[in-house]
């Protein structure tokens, strides 16, 4: 059987897996209704200690996860409630330690609100700010009777309120020229009161008190990504590759600290003021510091002579200095810094889906927090179907025991973001795209890489398809093209072109005959690969193709569409059969094994079962978060169906329970 050895992988690898009995609580926290468990505890957004120095808080797109400081276990999750398609950016505890702020943004747009929360009770206490824009940065006052926020929308808000009555102290709106994609482009400071704001190239310090602009810093043309006040407000911190710092009183520049080899988006100074993290896009975390006369790499105490604050995991630049483990070092971007407030415990959280807590002092790892997924590219189940695999834009592969929730966790060594992931039909080899036009096989009994396309595309690829029999692999860019690859030669066999925008999605027929795909301006094509027959899928004005799916028998093509509409077509002919009742815009979609329904997954955490025949939905389930599904998987006797979301986590549901409602 061509699947044995990777189903070996999970009896055999035992190291990293959850015990039984925390894998199945965590799991079963806030389940929505006809979910079996969740896997995953989604994308981490931001990390911080509690002020006495016990709890962590790790912030995710699904709520807040509460653990030991210094265990590591598990304690709670404040579930939020979806508001609109909102996601955590930014948390700060209260110096109480009992209440949290959680600072919020839509999703691409500019709807964003402030809320304070209990962490005892794990209730929302109320919600401060709403329709503010995505917020940026949240600080408590030090008697913690006000919080001030600052938010970005096109412009750059500022609010100050009274946090027992939520009452609006203070407001004011700046015009400001476009912020970089990176939370630390907006920050605050509590003494003296000051917000500092950069649009890439310009640096800006604005006094909160009279509203007027302080300083105008860097600009000089090098770009500024990312900034930090240190805990006084006397020192700002601006970075990109490399760091400076400035007086806040002056303007004056103070020193500059050296460069990171990836650019900087996140740094945070330690409540001593000693030292000053920074972290880069290459999972690379330096500390600084700030006491030498040239302020330089902090020098941990420890038997190894001059051994610099360095955590990495990138191996290109690996030295004697670094510390090495590449299961636990972070292999992404890093995307929150925290310290502890008597600065000696500083936590890393990463898009690789870890969070790490460090003991300054020493340098040594003290436990490390795991499950924080990526975005879910694809899943499969193997042939037991008790074992699924998951794929996901951290760079992992992850092996789950749908029963218990144990995982196996496998990092995939990749330098570039990962955009797009595909399975091959026997769940051994794994397509990779990313930034670039190359796409890389790696092979999962093996763990490594096996071969790389150097293909002709001129941008990016976007999506990823095998053919049932894992003969070909197409790859769809933003070039406008097609190719299709002979994997077991690892050779281009052809270019299909005459698409009007970059391909986003694409899919093989079972029987290997048929090949349908979808651009970015919403036109989709159906081809056939014998007779290169190609045909455009006709949608109504102004609508255009979101999913595309085939039947388990080849027959037919689903497409659903920006009209809210469902398109039936004929495979064979590439007639348009039939359109469906008016639905939520859908997002994917696939057919169950039967061949008889559909499974689509919509806007606002809706997933919907579709009769093929009668074309109406006979079953909907609410998953109760903002997330998008991005892949569906199914036990090949149809009985449970698992859904991955855009927010990283993994749902199973029993879809027997769900049907007989």
């Amino acid at each position: 059987m061509k699947k044995i050895g990777l189903f070996y992988i999970v009896f055999f690898l035992a190291v990293g897996f959850l015990s039984n009995s925390v894998a199945q609580e965590y799991t079963q926290w806030h389940l929505p209704e006809g979910a079996i468990a969740r896997l995953g505890k989604g994308k981490i957004k931001d990390v911080e200690f509690s002020p006495e120095g016990t709890r962590l808080a790790v912030a995710t797109d699904i709520g807040i996860w509460i653990y030991n400081a210094h265990t590591g276990a598990k304690i709670a999750l404040i579930k939020r409630q979806p508001r609109g398609i909102s996601a955590v950016n930014i948390i700060a505890f209260a110096p109480d330690g009992t209440t949290l702020a959680v600072g919020s943004g839509r999703l691409g747009g500019a709807i964003g609100a402030v809320e304070l929360w209990d962490t005892t009770t794990r209730e929302r206490l109320t919600v401060l700010g709403e329709d503010i824009g995505s917020v940026q940065a949240l600080e408590f006052s030090v008697d913690g009777t006000t919080l001030a926020s600052v938010s970005w929308s096109g412009t750059m808000k500022y609010y100050l309120w009274e946090v027992a009555t939520g009452r609006e102290v203070l407001s004011f709106t700046k015009a400001q020229g476009r912020i970089p994609h990176s939370k630390s482009a907006l920050v605050l400071s509590q003494a003296p009161h000051s917000v500092a704001s950069t649009d890439v190239d310009t640096v800006k310090i604005w006094d909160v008190a009279t509203e007027e602009l302080r300083h105008t810093l860097a600009e000089n043309g090098n770009p500024i990504l990312a900034l930090a006040f240190s805990p006084d407000g006397k020192t700002l911190a601006g970075s990109y590759h490399t760091i400076r710092l400035w007086d806040t009183e002056t303007g004056n520049e103070l020193s500059e600290l050296g460069r990171h080899r990836h650019g900087v988006y996140i740094m945070t100074f330690s409540p001593d003021s000693r030292i000053l993290a920074s972290g880069d896009t290459g999972g690379k975390v330096i500390l600084w510091d700030l006491d030498s006369p040239n302020p330089k790499p902090f020098k941990q105490k420890s038997t190894l002579p001059s051994l610099l604050r360095s955590i990495t995991g990138d191996k290109s630049s690996k030295t004697d200095n670094t510390l090495e483990n590449p299961l636990i070092e972070h292999t992404l971007s890093i995307e929150a810094l925290d310290f502890t407030t008597d600065s000696r415990m500083l936590v890393s959280g990463s898009q690789d889906g870890a969070a790490i807590v460090w003991e300054v002092e020493t340098g040594n790892r003290l436990f490390t927090v795991t499950g924080h997924t990526g975005s879910v590219k694809a899943l499969a189940f193997l042939e037991d179907d008790k074992t699924l695999i998951s794929a996901s834009s951290d760079g992992t592969l992850r092996i789950w025991e749908t029963g218990t929730g144990n995982q196996q966790l496998i990092p995939i060594k990749h330098k570039r973001s990962i955009f797009c992931m595909a399975f091959s039909a026997d769940r051994k080899t794994v397509a990779i795209g990313g930034v670039g036009n190359d796409v890389y096989l790696w092979n999962a009994d093996t763990k490594n890489f096996v071969a790389t396309f150097k293909t002709g595309h001129k941008n990016y690829v976007d999506t990823l398809a095998f053919s049932p029999d894992d003969k070909i692999l197409a790859t769809g860019s933003r070039d406008r093209k097609v190719e299709l690859w002979d994997v077991p030669n690892h050779q281009r066999l052809s270019i299909l072109d005459g698409y009007t925008d970059g391909i986003i999605e694409m899919t093989f027929s079972a029987d290997g005959k048929k090949f349908a795909s979808r651009s970015r301006d919403g036109t989709a094509h159906l081809s056939d690969l014998d007779t290169e027959k190609k045909t455009v899928l006709v949608t109504a004005p102004n609508s255009g193709v979101n999913a595309l799916a085939f039947s388990p028998d080849s027959s037919l093509l689903v497409s659903g569409c920006s009209d809210e509409k469902i398109q039936l077509w004929d495979a064979n002919t590439h007639q348009h059969i039939a359109d469906s009742i008016v639905s939520p815009i859908v997002h994917h979609l696939e057919f169950l094994p039967d061949g008889k329904t559909v499974v689509t997954g919509t806007q606002y955490g809706l997933i919907l079962l579709w009769d093929v025949d009668t074309r109406t939905v006979i079953r909907q389930i609410r998953m109760g978060d903002a997330a998008l599904p991005t892949a569906f998987a199914f036990t090949q006797d149809g009985k449970t169906l698992v859904s991955g979301c855009s927010d990283g986590t993994i749902f199973i549901w029993d879809l027997e329970y769900i049907t007989q409602r």
